[in-house]
Order: structure tokens, then sequence, then C-alpha cells
């Protein structure tokens, strides 16, 4: 009965969403399609055999005419949302270590941040941390007053120089993400100025961080100057305690825009994970495009682009993920300085569907999330 909700459920959003999953922009255009009576029975194919459909079909260039049912199942992770569930089984109820698991450590910025820090990997400085309206951190070169309210604790903070990030410690997508800046007791959010009141308003709306901002390798500056362009790496664990990588894609943020991530307009591009270059196609979100092979604001190429430091940043990826070892897979989200990698994020509930865009299918991988 359960199977035939979802499976009911799955095709009212199918047929709701008509022009989003059955008659979407195609990704490859240079090929000949599907018709649209293929896609949808293909697209029911999915919610009969696996009680969902794939949203990101045309993504993946599924509605390209030499792309079989069989080829499709046989090659790639389908459908995304089944895949996600047993991604967060697995990271939420590791079979080995039972109900203690290694999510929270990922899922809140400032315990990431910890564990970061009492291993030396290198990782953003964090400046302030506020909870609940509490500040539960504050790095002692700004203020150490006693006898004061935080709120007034964070009034003498915010009137210090700084050049920083604020965003929410759990949260996902880069939502509440923005650039911080303070010069002169003048607060610039985002690029515009704020008053002191305005900027208290927003960070004592959640649990905010303030880390110290990270600039980049020149290399990475040189795709797009505004945003802290990040490599998106894939780690899992194997049952016998190996960690394996197994894709990686460069995220790049648009101009203006404070945040690399792909749901606010960012590409997308896969990274050759021998070489360490960039591919030839990047992917957009369907609202803002499909493929492109330059950036849309720099103009900067993708093929072949090489990425500084990136074997330093897969090797250094996997000796983390084994001191994790209650996590059973994380995606890393990875910056490039001059210096070398600085990991700002790992993500427990991370998606297989950009990865799978950009480097085809990998159902071989599968066989290591087994719920």
């Amino acid at each position: 009965m359960r199977g035939l909700y979802q499976r009911l459920k799955s095709f009212i959003v199918l047929i709701k969403h008509y022009d989003r999953y059955i008659i979407a922009p195609s990704y490859y255009m240079e090929y000949e399609h599907k018709s649209s009576v293929r896609i949808f029975l293909e697209q029911l194919y999915f919610i009969l055999r696996y009680r969902d459909f794939e949203p990101y079909y045309f993504t993946y260039g599924f509605d390209r005419k030499n792309m079989s049912i069989r080829e499709i199942c046989f090659s790639y992770i389908v459908p995304y949302y089944l895949f996600q569930k047993k991604v967060n089984r697995l990271n939420t109820i590791n079979p080995v270590y039972g109900i203690f698991h290694g999510r929270s450590i990922t899922a809140d910025k400032f315990y990431f941040s910890i564990f970061l820090n009492s291993f030396g990997i290198p990782t953003p400085k964090v400046l302030c941390f506020v909870k609940g309206r509490n500040i539960i951190y504050m790095d002692s070169k700004f203020v150490n007053i006693e006898g004061v309210t935080d709120r007034e604790k964070l009034k003498i903070f915010f009137s210090m120089d700084m050049d920083a990030f604020a965003k929410p410690s759990d949260g996902q997508l880069g939502n509440g993400v923005f650039s911080l800046q303070v010069k002169n007791k003048q607060i610039y959010k985002n690029g515009h100025i704020v008053t002191l009141d305005e900027l208290l308003e927003v960070i004592l709306s959640a649990d905010y961080l303030i880390q110290e901002r990270v600039y980049q390798h020149p290399a990475m500056s040189a795709l797009c100057s505004s945003t802290l362009n990040s490599i998106r790496l894939q780690t899992v664990m194997t049952k016998e305690g190996k960690v394996i990588p197994f894709g990686a894609g460069l995220r790049i943020g648009r101009e203006g825009s404070s945040v690399d991530n792909w749901a606010k307009g960012g590409t997308f591009v896969g990274i050759d994970m021998q070489k360490g270059r960039l591919l030839e196609n990047g992917f957009l979100k369907p609202q803002y495009g499909t493929i492109t092979k330059r950036h849309l604001d720099s103009g900067v190429v993708f093929k072949d682009y090489e990425i500084p430091f990136f074997r330093e940043a897969v090797d250094l990826a996997l000796e983390l993920h084994t001191k994790m070892y209650r996590c059973h897979s994380v995606g890393w989200d990875i910056a490039i300085t001059e210096k070398g990698p600085v990991f700002i994020e790992g993500n427990g509930l991370w998606e297989i569907s950009l990865l799978q865009a950009v480097h085809g299918g990998l159902k071989s991988f599968e066989k290591y999330f087994i719920v």
C-alpha cells in the first residue's frame, strides 16, 4: 500500500510539473531527441520500477535518442531521490556504529571547524559564533570584556575592522550566506552599507558563524573574482574502512554574487580526476541555462583548465575522511589558495546529480551504498 501511495504521489508531481520533467529544454541540442511521449513513458517506467521519476532526466541527457532505457538503468544511479535516501540513511545510521554517527560533525559548521583545527587541517578561521542569540565563541583578539551583555559584545565586535563571511551554522545551498566587511566602523553586507542594528537583526535571527575570508589562488579567481570557487569532491568509506574518491567538480559563481552554488546560478564543471583539469562542459541549473563551454562572465574556456593543488586536495580529503570514520560518505567543499587546499565544508547529505551530469553514469559506485 505504501509503495502504491508513493508511486501515485510521484505520478501526480510528474504531471503537475510536465514542463520541467517531460518537455524541458535539452542540455544536448546537437543530438537527436526523443519525443515527449517516449520521455513520459520512460519517466513512468522509473515510477513503476523505482517508485519515483528522475528529476535530472534532462541534465543527464536522457532525452538523447541514443540513450536507451536499458543503458540508463545499467550505467546511471537512478532515480535521484531514492539514492539520496540511501546517502542520508547510511550517514545517519551507520551499519558499523549503529546510532552513533558523524553527520553532526559535518552538519554543524562550528563543530566541523573545531574538528579540522584539532588535526591541523586548513580551514577558515572562526571569528565568532552566535547560537540562540548567545555568543558561543568569539576570538579573544576582538573583544574580551566581562560584565556586558552578548549584544553589547557584538556591537563592539562589529565595530572592529574585519574581512569575513557570515553563514548559518547548519545552512545549505548557500542560503543566508553573505560577505561581511567592516572598515573604519562602516559595515558592508555583500558590498552594501548596512547599519549595525540591521546587521544584528540578521545575525541574531539564526545560528550564525563568522569566518575570516579565504583568498583564493589567482588561477581560481580568474574564473570568477567575486566568489570563492570551490572543488566539490565526493568520498566514500568501504566496509573494510578504505576511503575512495569517486568524482569531483568545480563550482564557479557569477560575478557580483557572493556564493558559488549551482542553486544560486553558479556553473558546475567536471574535473578529470587523473589530470586535475576541467572537462569541457559547464552545467547550469535549468532556470539559468543548460551547458556552457566557457564562463558566462569571465569568458574563460573550461576544457583543460588546470586546478592548482588538486592532487593535494584529494589526498587531504582521503586523510580527513579516514579520521571521520563514523561518516559513510562525504561531499567536500574545498577552496584553493596560493598555499594549497583549504577545507570549507563537509556535507553528510550531498547530491549525486551534478557528479553524474559531468562525469556520466556512476552506477559502478552504487555497490558502496547498499542499505
